[in-house]
């Protein structure tokens, strides 16, 4: 089996800036449309894959792009500075979309026997066909790589929500940020159409569980993959735009007993629910926390009972939705959540979106590392027990596209009532 380093990378801030238009001077420093009129070109020993556009928990088709150098070639070449990685996509219109990257050869270490480079980036795009054309050159000396690609991105199948995309563009690279802003992509300009239709006034409350399950709560690693999960499906939740109504946005850190809301939602508000996932620290309870520990379960409790409470003047009341997110949780030694039970309403709909992480795919693809591993069956988690006091309809996610068929049957559902 090959191995292969990802090469550290330096993204020059003005390339963020360009990347989705036309005048980077990195494609004229570099001289992509004479290599364009040349045509293919293997200069550098390399690979270039493009594996099948998947669907994102942004409810957006993500596309990516693989650039894999071979060991020897970067060997030869660690003092010649850089090595250069351009992509251009071209829609059916004939746009085009660019971006590069410089992979720093110099940050290998001298007594570091050079592996292979390897260099990624995703796309967000719209199904159609589009004309790809992907460089690689090596900085100093100019040899260079240079393929010219027709691409096919396709879009679900049987699509529940055909209308979501109709306002997106065609072509967004996905930006390399830290966290949490990886999560979010706050630079992304496309919003999901999602219009949401009813016989009646609703107003809706989206309430997002950022807790993890007891025994998780040490665990960074677990808490960073249910929001790599969770963030973007809020983005999603939160465009959602009721026809006559309103919609109220509450993230909830049960662990802490804290909550950051968000009114009169038309979107996710970023900057200021940003301090929510930029703050928590999963798995680090003090003292006061600990000693409420076991209350966690009465908290959510009582959160959610908060948005579902009729309103004092009966005629005046709008239908009362409440779209619960999480992953699922797992709790120990909790109080018993008071009241027992609660009476039976018809303006009233809970829904919990219970999405399940699985393991990611990796950055790179190899054909020799296998299937990745199945996902097997869950108990019902302690938040599905509180909630099925509210006879909230469960949905169990596990893939972007459940939790796409999940969302267009909620909205069927409020569009019903």
């Amino acid at each position: 089996m090959k191995q292969w380093l990802a090469v550290a990378v330096a993204t020059l801030s003005a390339g963020e800036a360009l990347a989705q238009g036309r005048g980077d001077p990195m494609f004229r420093r570099f001289p992509f449309e004479q290599w364009r009129t040349e045509g293919n070109v293997t200069q550098i020993k390399w690979q270039f894959h493009v594996p099948a556009a998947l669907l994102s928990p942004h409810q957006r088709l993500v596309q990516r792009f693989e650039a894999l150098v071979d060991a020897p070639e970067v060997e030869k070449r660690r003092d010649h500075g850089q090595l250069v990685f351009l992509l251009e996509i071209e829609d059916s219109t004939g746009r085009k979309f660019r971006t590069r990257e410089l992979a720093d050869l110099s940050r290998i270490p001298a007594d570091l026997k050079a592996k292979g480079a390897s260099w990624a980036q995703d796309a967000f795009m719209l199904p159609g066909t589009y004309k790809v054309s992907m460089a690689v050159a090596d900085a100093k000396t100019r040899e260079h790589n240079f393929v010219r690609r027709e691409v096919k991105v396709s879009g679900p199948r049987a699509d529940p929500l055909p209308q979501a995309s109709k306002e997106l563009p065609a072509v967004e690279f996905v930006r390399m940020y830290g966290q949490p802003d990886s999560w979010f992509q706050p630079l992304m300009r496309g919003v999901v159409a999602l219009p949401v239709e009813s016989k009646r006034p609703v107003h809706i409350d989206i309430v997002m569980n950022m807790t993890l399950s007891e025994r998780a709560q040490g665990s960074l690693r677990a808490f960073r993959r249910n929001m790599s999960l969770l963030v973007p499906s809020l983005r999603v939740l939160a465009g959602m735009k009721p026809e006559q109504g309103s919609m109220d946005v509450t993230v909830l850190d049960l662990a802490h007993k804290k909550k950051w809301e968000q009114a009169g939602a038309r979107g996710l508000n970023w900057e200021k629910m940003r301090e929510a996932f930029a703050t928590v620290t999963p798995g680090i309870i003090d003292v006061q926390s600990l000693a409420g520990k076991a209350a966690m379960q009465q908290f959510f409790w009582d959160s959610v009972l908060d948005r579902v409470k009729p309103e004092e003047r009966k005629g005046d009341e709008p239908l009362r939705v409440v779209i619960v997110l999480s992953s699922p949780v797992f709790l120990e030694r909790q109080y018993k959540v008071e009241p027992a039970s609660f009476p039976k309403d018809p303006n009233r709909r809970v829904y919990y979106m219970q999405y399940r992480p699985v393991p990611p795919r990796p950055m790179m693809v190899r054909p020799d590392e296998g299937p990745m591993p199945a996902a097997v069956a869950l108990p019902s988690d302690d938040l599905e027990h509180t909630l099925k006091l509210l006879d909230a309809k469960v949905f169990p996610i596990i893939s972007p596209e459940q939790f796409r068929k999940a969302l267009a049957a909620i909205l069927a559902d409020i569009g019903r009532m």
